[in-house]
């Protein structure tokens, strides 16, 4: 024991009983790392709130707070606890060996930025007040980063002057700042947070696509060790721009995103995004009622909610129109909003829609805003026969017509919000079915976006041109939350996947704490696939100054997956209690597993095992998650 704790020689003794009785160092705790002892770590836990016992977005910010997880500071902003903080490195360190594997090399980049290079990109008017921004001593403007697409461009043209130096793939893990309008749900709507941000750089489209295909090939590896069921979702690339991106969602019956999967193709999308082709009957066949339209007129205002311009929407009876794929229509500068009028219901075809639109007009204010532009006539109609006697071409080519006052040129678009029941639009055969998602990562592919608007260019093949971006997130202190509310058993207590969890194994001695070490042990032996799962990765509560039931009670809180107890039964037969609490693990308590019986289910299996089988019974039980 001398030995172990550095210290050779017997002149020490004294200092050695000092250190002893101010560290607290326990007998039976020979062997065991100071870190692994819950008696020294900073854990504040509380008796969590009884709640509704669903799973929520509240109910597992309660519950993180009061296992002493996270602690708020104030308003969206949260500390990480050292039980959170381990989530969090081991997260990092999946995405760390994911990212190597794909040539990504990581960096860290300033968070306190100068807003130059976002008025080039246009970004800092257009992100608007969601950016943190302040002055300094000397008066000059700066901003708290919440991506770093313009720094990393700037440092890239300043670096890189041949095509040799491409392909060039770089990351961060670092603290976000987004001024939220409403901050909620704890870690998953902050004003702070932990990301990682990949930026990737190509001298060709061709090579930039690849890129993005790799990188989503890598970010299904990250998700798929993290161990939490998640999709990936066609998406939206909002102010981050591009022409191509996915989305990275946990399945969370709470979650604040929807998303269309089709029942046939697996196509999945966004809501935002998702393209459907209008209600069907069982039959595939648009029913009577169905060919009937809505009639919408989409406003470009100011502040003032002054209407600059207009535009006539149709879409597919009880559909609404998409205020995201519209405004993209609309010449909708910065600080301007895109507001939908509901005009008519239930229209006779797109002429009884565009007449009704044209009655409606006369009554604003400035009833020539809706002269200018042809309205936007949703494309399922078509396939869904609503009647356009003539005043919209069916091959696509418009063909102008006077209609109450309007010059009609209808351009046809997906401009409605697919919804569930709606015909997959890729393959046609399926129905599209909704579910509700947490979103915690986005891949994008920009172009040239950034590269064209801060000039940073290659020759190449005897041409010069625009660098070829991509950029990738994850957000990590989201994928602690996420994965937290996912994993929920609906009991007031956490459960984390093995490979994430704070620590994989906890071991509860009640009684003879002498042995803890020979458990400790056996459990730092046990391998699954040549990886020692629980080495260095067990908490043992030596807290024996706390009542044996809030003992309990807090271990279950904690949610860690394989808890060892040490009670009665191994005082008088040897045997210790294991709780398995991990998410996936499906047993059958019908049947015996090495001769042991199981009760439970597959929110939390319990067995009686003798002390000295304990590692073959963890192994086979390992083994039915491989």
């Amino acid at each position: 024991m001398v030995v172990g704790l550095g210290y050779r020689h017997a002149g020490h003794k004294a200092r050695l009983l000092n250190a002893v009785l101010f560290l607290g160092i326990r007998r039976h705790s020979t062997g065991i790392p100071q870190s692994s002892r819950l008696s020294w770590m900073f854990l504040p836990t509380n008796k969590a709130s009884k709640g509704d016992g669903k799973p929520s977005s509240s109910n597992t910010t309660d519950m993180l707070t009061k296992a002493g997880y996270i602690h708020q500071s104030s308003a969206g902003i949260y500390t990480l606890m050292p039980m959170a903080q381990r989530v969090v490195d081991k997260i990092e360190r999946i995405v760390d060996e994911e990212m190597g594997r794909v040539g990504g090399q990581k960096l860290s980049m300033p968070t306190l930025l100068t807003p130059d290079n976002w008025i080039k990109t246009g970004r800092l008017e257009s992100t608007g007040d969601e950016l943190f921004s302040l002055t300094d001593r000397r008066g000059s403007t700066m901003i708290l980063g919440p991506t770093h697409e313009e720094e990393i461009t700037e440092m890239v043209k300043s670096a890189v002057t041949s095509h040799r130096r491409y392909p060039l793939r770089l990351y961060q893990t670092t603290r976000k700042f987004r001024d939220e309008t409403r901050p909620r749900a704890g870690l998953l709507r902050g004003r702070e947070f932990v990301m990682k941000d990949m930026y990737s750089f190509d001298v060709t489209k061709d090579r930039a696509i690849e890129t993005f295909r790799t990188l989503e090939d890598a970010y299904r590896k990250c998700f798929d060790r993290i161990g939490v069921p998640y999709v990936v979702a066609d998406a939206d690339s909002g102010n981050i721009g591009g022409s191509l991106s996915k989305e990275f969602h946990f399945v969370s019956d709470s979650g604040e995103d929807t998303l269309l999967e089709c029942t046939h193709c697996g196509y999945t999308a966004n809501e935002e995004r998702a393209q459907g082709t209008g209600s069907r009957t069982e039959q595939g066949v648009a029913a009577g009622s169905d060919r009937l339209v809505d009639v919408y007129c989409a406003m470009v205002q100011d502040s003032a909610k002054v209407t600059l311009a207009a535009r006539v929407v149709v879409v597919p009876r009880d559909h609404k129109p998409s205020v995201l794929k519209i405004t993209k229509a609309l010449p909708t500068k910065p600080k301007q909003n895109t507001a939908i009028a509901h005009i008519g219901s239930g229209l006779d075809g797109v002429d009884a829609a565009v007449e009704v639109a044209g009655k409606w007009r006369e009554s604003l204010p400035n009833p020539t805003v809706l002269d200018v532009d042809a309205p936007l006539v949703d494309s399922c109609l078509r396939d869904m026969g609503a009647g356009t006697h003539g005043s919209v071409h069916s091959a696509g080519q418009p063909q102008k017509q006077q209609n109450g006052g309007l010059t009609e040129a209808a351009v046809w678009g997906d401009w409605h919000v697919a919804q569930s029941g709606d015909a997959c639009s890729e393959c046609r055969h399926g129905v599209l079915q909704s579910r509700r998602s947490i979103e915690v990562g986005h891949i994008f592919y920009l172009g040239d976006k950034y590269s064209r608007a801060m000039d940073l260019c290659v020759l190449y093949e005897g041409k010069r041109d625009f660098v070829q971006m991509g950029c990738y997130g994850l957000g990590i202190s989201r994928i602690l939350q996420a994965a937290a509310e996912c994993c929920h058993s609906g009991k007031q207590a956490l459960q984390w996947p093995l490979s994430i969890a704070p620590y994989a194994a906890a071991v509860l001695p009640l009684v003879a704490a002498e042995r803890v070490p020979e458990v400790y042990a056996q459990l730092s032996e046990i391998s699954l696939g040549g990886v020692e799962v629980f080495r260095d990765n067990i908490a043992v509560d030596d807290r024996d100054h706390l009542r044996p039931g809030f003992r309990l009670n807090d271990i279950e809180l904690l949610g860690f997956p394989v808890t060892v107890v040490l009670g009665k039964r191994f005082a008088s037969a040897e045997e210790v209690e294991v709780q398995l609490r991990i998410p996936g693990l499906q047993l059958s308590t019908a049947e015996l597993v090495d001769g042991i019986q199981l009760t439970g289910d597959k929110h939390d299996y319990r067995a009686y095992v003798r002390v000295n089988k304990l590692g073959a019974f963890l192994n086979t039980v390992l083994q039915s998650l491989a």
